[in-house]
Protein backbone atom coordinates (compact mmCIF):
# COMPACT_ATOMS: atom_id res chain seq x y z
CA UNK A 1 0.00 0.00 0.00
CA UNK A 2 2.82 2.18 0.69
CA UNK A 3 4.71 1.64 -2.22
CA UNK A 4 1.20 2.37 -4.49
CA UNK A 5 0.94 5.74 -2.31
CA UNK A 6 4.43 6.45 -3.57
CA UNK A 7 4.27 5.28 -7.26
CA UNK A 8 0.54 7.51 -7.62
CA UNK A 9 2.46 10.28 -5.81
CA UNK A 10 5.12 10.32 -8.28
CA UNK A 11 3.56 9.97 -10.90
CA UNK A 12 1.59 13.39 -10.08
CA UNK A 13 4.40 15.11 -9.36
CA UNK A 14 5.65 14.20 -12.93
CA UNK A 15 2.26 15.02 -14.43
CA UNK A 16 2.08 17.98 -12.67
CA UNK A 17 5.69 19.30 -14.33
CA UNK A 18 4.80 18.31 -17.68
CA UNK A 19 1.57 20.49 -17.66
CA UNK A 20 3.79 23.20 -16.40
CA UNK A 21 5.95 22.38 -19.10
CA UNK A 22 3.07 22.55 -21.62
CA UNK A 23 2.34 26.04 -19.98
CA UNK A 24 5.45 27.20 -21.08
CA UNK A 25 5.80 25.68 -24.03
CA UNK A 26 2.47 27.29 -25.22
CA UNK A 27 3.56 30.40 -23.98
CA UNK A 28 6.83 30.39 -26.22
CA UNK A 29 4.80 29.67 -29.31
CA UNK A 30 2.41 32.33 -28.95
CA UNK A 31 5.31 35.07 -28.18
CA UNK A 32 7.16 33.72 -30.92
CA UNK A 33 3.56 33.54 -33.44
CA UNK A 34 3.62 36.95 -32.49
CA UNK A 35 7.06 38.77 -32.93
CA UNK A 36 7.38 36.39 -36.12
CA UNK A 37 3.94 38.30 -37.34
CA UNK A 38 5.13 41.32 -36.24
CA UNK A 39 8.39 41.34 -38.47
CA UNK A 40 6.59 39.66 -41.45
CA UNK A 41 4.40 42.98 -41.48
CA UNK A 42 8.07 44.99 -40.77
CA UNK A 43 10.06 43.28 -44.03
CA UNK A 44 7.12 44.27 -45.66
CA UNK A 45 7.22 47.56 -45.10
CA UNK A 46 10.94 47.68 -45.67
CA UNK A 47 10.10 45.59 -49.05
CA UNK A 48 8.01 48.39 -50.00
CA UNK A 49 9.84 50.99 -49.71
CA UNK A 50 12.97 49.78 -51.13
CA UNK A 51 11.16 48.60 -54.10
CA UNK A 52 8.01 51.74 -54.52
CA UNK A 53 10.51 54.91 -53.78
CA UNK A 54 11.14 57.18 -56.13
CA UNK A 55 14.37 59.19 -54.86
CA UNK A 56 14.94 62.72 -56.14
CA UNK A 57 17.92 62.20 -58.77
CA UNK A 58 19.72 65.64 -56.85
CA UNK A 59 19.49 63.55 -53.04
CA UNK A 60 22.54 63.37 -51.27
CA UNK A 61 24.72 60.05 -52.10
CA UNK A 62 25.60 59.54 -47.99
CA UNK A 63 21.74 59.81 -47.36
CA UNK A 64 20.83 57.89 -49.95
CA UNK A 65 23.16 55.01 -49.23
CA UNK A 66 22.20 55.31 -45.56
CA UNK A 67 18.56 54.62 -47.06
CA UNK A 68 19.54 51.69 -48.70
CA UNK A 69 21.79 50.10 -45.94
CA UNK A 70 19.03 50.35 -43.36
CA UNK A 71 16.63 48.99 -45.69
CA UNK A 72 18.48 46.24 -46.33
CA UNK A 73 19.22 45.28 -42.62
CA UNK A 74 15.70 45.70 -42.09
CA UNK A 75 14.89 43.32 -44.33
CA UNK A 76 17.09 40.72 -43.69
CA UNK A 77 16.97 40.94 -39.70
CA UNK A 78 12.78 40.86 -40.27
CA UNK A 79 13.34 37.97 -42.16
CA UNK A 80 15.52 35.82 -39.99
CA UNK A 81 13.02 36.64 -37.25
CA UNK A 82 10.16 35.30 -38.96
CA UNK A 83 12.14 32.28 -40.03
CA UNK A 84 13.66 31.65 -36.75
CA UNK A 85 10.09 31.93 -34.87
CA UNK A 86 8.65 29.73 -37.40
CA UNK A 87 11.25 27.05 -36.91
CA UNK A 88 11.79 27.12 -33.10
CA UNK A 89 7.58 27.05 -33.05
CA UNK A 90 7.55 24.39 -35.47
CA UNK A 91 10.50 22.08 -34.48
CA UNK A 92 10.11 22.65 -30.66
CA UNK A 93 6.37 21.61 -30.40
CA UNK A 94 6.42 18.95 -32.54
CA UNK A 95 9.62 17.74 -30.07
CA UNK A 96 8.13 18.18 -27.35
CA UNK A 97 4.44 16.49 -28.21
CA UNK A 98 6.34 13.37 -30.36
CA UNK A 99 9.78 12.77 -28.61
CA UNK A 100 10.85 10.77 -26.25
CA UNK A 101 10.57 11.23 -22.20
CA UNK A 102 12.05 14.31 -21.18
CA UNK A 103 11.68 15.85 -24.47
CA UNK A 104 8.93 18.58 -23.39
CA UNK A 105 11.96 19.79 -21.44
CA UNK A 106 14.48 19.29 -23.84
CA UNK A 107 12.21 21.18 -26.09
CA UNK A 108 11.33 23.89 -23.53
CA UNK A 109 14.84 24.86 -22.58
CA UNK A 110 15.82 24.90 -26.52
CA UNK A 111 13.19 27.32 -27.42
CA UNK A 112 14.26 29.81 -23.95
CA UNK A 113 17.43 29.73 -25.74
CA UNK A 114 16.47 30.71 -28.81
CA UNK A 115 14.19 33.72 -27.45
CA UNK A 116 17.48 36.12 -27.17
CA UNK A 117 18.49 35.48 -31.07
CA UNK A 118 15.19 35.69 -31.84
CA UNK A 119 14.23 38.96 -29.89
CA UNK A 120 17.38 40.67 -31.53
CA UNK A 121 16.98 40.21 -34.46
CA UNK A 122 13.20 41.33 -34.42
CA UNK A 123 15.08 44.61 -32.05
CA UNK A 124 17.26 45.36 -35.17
CA UNK A 125 14.41 44.64 -37.90
CA UNK A 126 12.22 47.06 -36.07
CA UNK A 127 15.14 49.92 -35.09
CA UNK A 128 16.52 49.51 -38.98
CA UNK A 129 13.24 50.22 -40.45
CA UNK A 130 12.95 53.80 -38.00
CA UNK A 131 16.63 54.97 -39.06
CA UNK A 132 15.36 53.92 -42.84
CA UNK A 133 12.28 56.56 -42.22
CA UNK A 134 15.00 59.06 -40.74
CA UNK A 135 17.20 58.64 -43.91
CA UNK A 136 13.55 58.91 -46.03
CA UNK A 137 12.97 61.87 -44.21
CA UNK A 138 16.63 63.80 -44.85
CA UNK A 139 15.48 62.67 -48.62
CA UNK A 140 11.89 63.78 -49.42
CA UNK A 141 11.10 66.38 -47.12
CA UNK A 142 13.02 69.99 -46.48
CA UNK A 143 15.76 70.37 -43.80
CA UNK A 144 13.27 71.94 -41.54
CA UNK A 145 10.65 68.97 -41.70
CA UNK A 146 13.53 66.81 -41.86
CA UNK A 147 14.91 68.19 -38.35
CA UNK A 148 11.46 67.60 -36.67
CA UNK A 149 10.87 64.09 -37.72
CA UNK A 150 14.45 62.96 -36.74
CA UNK A 151 13.50 64.26 -33.71
CA UNK A 152 10.20 62.44 -33.38
CA UNK A 153 12.20 59.01 -34.75
CA UNK A 154 14.71 59.42 -32.30
CA UNK A 155 12.68 59.73 -29.35
CA UNK A 156 10.52 56.64 -30.81
CA UNK A 157 14.16 54.93 -30.77
CA UNK A 158 14.99 55.71 -27.29
CA UNK A 159 11.75 54.91 -25.90
CA UNK A 160 11.77 51.42 -27.56
CA UNK A 161 15.40 50.64 -26.34
CA UNK A 162 14.90 51.89 -23.24
CA UNK A 163 11.80 49.16 -22.92
CA UNK A 164 13.37 46.58 -24.32
CA UNK A 165 16.07 47.02 -21.58
CA UNK A 166 13.57 47.44 -18.69
CA UNK A 167 11.70 44.18 -19.97
CA UNK A 168 14.98 41.91 -20.55
CA UNK A 169 15.84 43.18 -16.95
CA UNK A 170 12.88 42.95 -15.61
CA UNK A 171 13.02 38.66 -16.81
CA UNK A 172 16.05 38.54 -15.19
CA UNK A 173 14.89 39.25 -11.92
CA UNK A 174 11.92 37.81 -9.78
CA UNK A 175 10.94 41.51 -8.84
CA UNK A 176 8.22 43.76 -10.20
CA UNK A 177 8.55 45.63 -13.88
CA UNK A 178 9.47 49.11 -12.85
CA UNK A 179 9.38 51.06 -16.02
Amino acid sequence: MLAADKLLLQSNVKQRAIQLREKELNLFNDNFNAVGTQSAVLAGFAMTSFAEIDLPHNAYFATKACLHLFVTISICANLMCTASTTFVSVWGSGKALRGKDGSMDTAVEGMSQERSFIFTCFGVGLITTLLALMSASWILMTAEVACVATVGISWCIYVIVRQARCSRDAAEMTGELVC
